[in-house]
């Protein structure tokens, strides 16, 4: 049977069946600290106590049904463990034998009625002490196992912790080391062994200073110092290993106790090399970078300038990389060319590299000079856009330069034209002449001229005059400078037949053909006008030394003939110039562009005609190219986008 544990009062059990004695008991054991029971019968006592822990019970040893003894009996027949301690009561002496059955049954004392109060409450509160101290040590002994088990618990567990961390780091990658506080060592790991070469018995014959390189003799201990005196240090030291060769470790060490350190050593030899090796190409990159005649930019993504050449100062009129780094790119950007820049930076997003892009830069002062920009994308090893890498070079005086070679080559045309400007200008001279003799000789066979006829030969000295001047005129502006020139649209076919008109007498002396095939009611197009004649004009020039060299190579005889072609298509209007002359060899082709290169023969042509077409077509964001044949004959094709304007 389950007792249940005391909770609050102990209980006390009165059994009697005589009402007054029972209730005589109750009064003098109120005073007690107690929860009492009363019962008037054996029968009524065990159901009342069925499954209660008692302190102490006081039977009448007579009572009908069940006497006290029997109820002893059952009380403690229901209980296992210890037996409920008994006082008997009884009114009259009992014999030895009824003394035995008494003690068989469970009594501790008996009683006579009537019995002193002072003795009853004496008995009762001994039995109720002991009872105390009992349930006092019952509950100290599980609170000991509760303490001892979970004490238990926690060995286990620390156990188990130690075994898993020991694991841990003996099969940690990085070494491990226990230090006392002299730096010797009490407890290594695996990896540590690896990383010195050393057996675990032979490194806990060592200390630290033992296995450091004379690089890291006096580092290594001022740093253990530090770790004695501050409780952490970390430090980077190079070790020599046993096989005699040097290692970089990184060292961290922890405090644990006043005697005892861990350290966890790593070997880093592998990152210091490519440190070195990074160390060593920043340095040629630098040197590079600076060495470049050009600036060079580097900017993030968003255009934030990171880093910057020496030249790059020195075009932005700074001396100090502060002006520039951490500043946004379009800073140094007029307004004008945002948009050049920003097609700069999304060309190269897209495509990586962008070259010679022609804008307007500003520096440091303000002013501003002419810059060709080159842009590259720098990417990461997964091909992640990084950075972007600008060169700018400055082309203010190469525009100078070619501006000027640009009037010089057209002044040099006009000279070379000059008998035919010559003859262009006679005729309408000789025909003047000859209509001013016509006037004088009929003046002089009358005294009167006729009206009518003195009108018709003056409107044709006037047209000639006029005549001659327009020639003059549109001389002086072609022979003049452009650059302050507005751009405008302009009729391509006039522009053609202007320059053909400066040259077309010299053709006719030489024997050479022109044909002009011009389509009519062609949209005009973007650009100066002066310019574009000048590049029909060194084309026919070209073409006119291409057909007399052949001619005079006598290769075979044919009829030397120069073509200008104009049409549209879609929405491009294209020029083509073609000669049958002496045509260009294949290696030619590739360098004819080129400023400075001919393949005339020596003190014949200056090289830059084609060089200055080239870059008068590339301003009106044109193309051209070039076919030939070697004796065959050239044709030159200049493409215009009438979409494209400046």
């Amino acid at each position: 049977m389950n007792i249940s544990p005391l909770k609050s009062l102990p209980n006390l059990l009165i059994v009697e069946d005589n009402i007054v004695s029972l209730t005589y008991l109750e009064i003098v054991l109120k005073k007690l600290k107690v929860n009492l029971i009363k019962a008037e019968s054996g029968f009524d006592a065990l159901e009342k106590t069925k499954g209660l822990e008692l302190a102490l019970a006081i039977l009448d040893v007579r009572m009908p049904g069940m006497d006290g003894y029997e109820l002893a009996l059952k009380m403690n027949e229901e209980r296992s463990g210890e037996k409920v301690p008994i006082i008997f009561l009884t009114a009259n002496h009992i014999n030895e034998m009824q003394v035995f059955k008494g003690y068989g049954s469970g009594a501790v004392d008996y009683l006579f009625k009537s019995v002193d109060n002072q003795i009853l409450l004496c008995k009762v509160n001994v039995f109720l002490d002991l009872f105390n101290q009992k349930q006092t040590i019952i509950s100290d002994t599980a609170l000991l196992k509760k303490s001892a088990d979970e004490l238990n618990r926690v060995n286990a567990a620390l156990k188990k912790s130690e075994e898993k961390y020991r694991n841990y780091i003996e099969n940690a990658p990085d070494g491990v080391f226990v230090t006392d506080e002299t730096g010797r060592y009490i407890e290594v790991n695996e990896a540590a062994c690896r990383i010195t070469g050393y057996s675990r018995n032979e490194l806990l014959k060592m200390s630290i200073s033992d296995i450091l390189s004379k690089e890291s003799l006096e580092d290594g201990p001022a740093q253990f110092r530090k770790a004695v005196q501050t409780g952490a240090s970390n430090s980077d030291l190079l070790f020599r290993h046993k096989n005699g060769t040097t290692r970089w470790c990184t060292l961290n060490a922890v405090k644990l106790s006043e005697t005892c350190f861990l350290v966890f050593i790593k070997d880093i030899t592998e990152r210091k090399i490519t440190e070195q090796s990074l160390k060593v190409s920043e340095e040629k990159y630098k040197t590079m970078l600076n060495a470049s005649p050009d600036g060079i930019l580097l900017t993030d993504l968003k255009g934030i300038i990171t880093e910057v050449s020496e030249i790059g100062l020195e075009l932005f009129g700074t001396d100090t990389r502060d002006d520039l780094v951490r500043k946004n790119i379009f800073y140094f950007v007029p307004s004008k060319e945002k948009n050049t820049i920003k097609k700069i930076i999304e060309k190269t997003m897209n495509e990586g590299l962008i070259q010679n892009v022609e804008a307007k830069i500003r520096k440091k002062n303000k002013s501003l000079f002419t810059a060709e920009i080159s842009a590259t994308l720098m990417q990461g090893p997964d091909g992640a856009p990084l950075s972007f890498m600008i060169i700018i070079r400055d082309i203010s005086q190469r525009k100078k330069m070619e501006t000027k070679q640009v009037h010089a080559d057209r002044m040099a045309n006009l000279g070379e034209m000059a008998s035919g400007i010559a003859h262009e200008i006679n005729q309408p001279l000789n025909i003047i002449s000859l209509v001013m003799d016509k006037i004088l000789f009929e003046s002089a066979k009358t005294e009167t001229i006729d009206i009518g006829f003195l009108k018709n030969k003056s409107d044709k000295i006037f047209e000639n005059i006029t005549r001659m001047r327009n020639i003059i005129d549109h001389i002086r502006d072609f022979s003049r400078s452009h650059d302050d020139y507005l751009l405008t649209a302009f009729d391509i076919n006039s522009s053609i037949e202007n320059a053909a008109s400066m040259i077309v007498e010299q053709f006719k002396y030489l024997g050479i053909n022109l044909n002009l095939q011009l389509k009519k009611q062609i949209p005009q197009i973007f650009g100066n006008t002066y310019k574009f004649e000048q590049v029909i004009l060194n084309l026919l020039v070209n073409a006119k030394d291409a057909v007399i060299e052949k001619k005079n190579k006598k290769l075979e005889y044919v009829d030397m003939i120069i073509g200008i072609r104009s049409y549209q298509e879609n929405q491009f209007i294209i020029v083509e110039v073609s000669d049958n002359g002496i045509g260009i060899s294949n290696d030619d082709v590739n360098n004819i562009m080129l400023p400075f290169y001919t393949s005339k023969e020596e003190g014949k042509g200056t090289g830059l005609g084609l060089s200055i077409c080239y870059q008068i077509i590339k301003e009106m964001k044109g193309t051209i190219d070039i076919t030939s044949k070697r004796y065959h004959g050239t044709k030159i094709k200049i493409v215009l986008d009438i979409q494209k304007k400046k």
